[in-house]
């Protein structure tokens, strides 16, 4: 089922990290220097929704796919843990539906009594009820912003959130950032790399982290085991860079072969 790339047409963002060190040393002159790593399993993230296709989904199988793209970057599967370079953290899953059921039609009402407010009508009475009003809009809103925070987070789109929030002076700018916000409200099916320095962590000290990558693409109309080839092949380029905000590029139905 891993092997069946279906037709996955939605963008996949990718966030990247890493260190300067670690980038100059692994990206220095030449090919990338080969590094052994070990996979661990992290967290995986349900959602708001029931989903049967993310939920069969087996970390060995996950591990599989990512493992054929991390040889892009010449990152290989370690056979002797002694002397293993990475520790490789998979958290997957779904974000979490930034969502108020009732939202639309209690701002449709806070409207209507603006209006009346506006109007003079029934000033006293009116006006109590449009106070009660805007706090549950506000409510409302605080949980859906609450929630977009934290699949922000989790994406790796923080940074470029903020950025077009700061920069929205553009028509192109302001139409960004509304796409952003619009994606963390949404669901979105998603894995996250973080690499970890294997040699300190033997040592006994904290653990160093080395790179994450972050990738995700939008989970209605696709299913994760369908999708997950097509965006670790995206994510591929990115596994141990530093890149300035996110990278959003369209899959290939069709797998390169190499």
């Amino acid at each position: 089922i891993f092997a069946n790339w279906g037709k996955v047409g939605d963008p996949v963002a990718v966030a990247s990290k890493s260190t300067k060190e670690y980038e100059q040393k692994k990206f220095g002159p030449g090919a990338p220097k080969p590094e052994s790593y070990l996979f661990f399993q992290g967290k995986f993230y349900s959602g708001t929704i029931h989903d049967g296709n993310l939920e069969k989904a087996q970390f060995d199988e996950i591990a599989k796919i990512l493992a054929e793209n991390l040889v892009h970057q010449n990152y290989f599967p370690s056979k002797d843990e002694k002397n293993t370079d990475l520790l490789i953290v998979v958290h997957w899953g779904v974000t979490t539906l930034a969502f108020e059921p009732n939202i639309e039609a209690d701002k449709l009402r806070l409207n209507q009594l603006a209006a009346m407010v506006a109007n003079g009508s029934g000033a006293g009475k009116v006006m109590a009820e449009f106070q009660a009003q805007q706090a549950i809009v506000d409510t409302e809103q605080d949980h859906i912003d609450q929630q977009s925070r934290v699949n922000a987070e989790l994406l790796g789109f923080k940074d470029q959130f903020y950025k077009d929030a700061a920069h929205s002076t553009s028509s192109a700018a302001i139409s960004d950032a509304e796409d952003m916000v619009d994606s963390l409200t949404q669901e979105r099916y998603f894995v996250i790399l973080m690499a970890y320095d294997y040699h300190t962590m033997k040592k006994g000290t904290p653990p160093t982290l080395l790179w994450s990558t972050r990738f995700s693409i939008r989970a209605g109309g696709n299913s994760f085991t369908k999708a997950l080839p097509a965006m670790s092949r995206v994510a591929a380029d990115y596994f141990g860079h530093a890149i300035d905000g996110l990278k959003t590029e369209k899959p290939d139905l069709v797998p390169k072969g190499k």
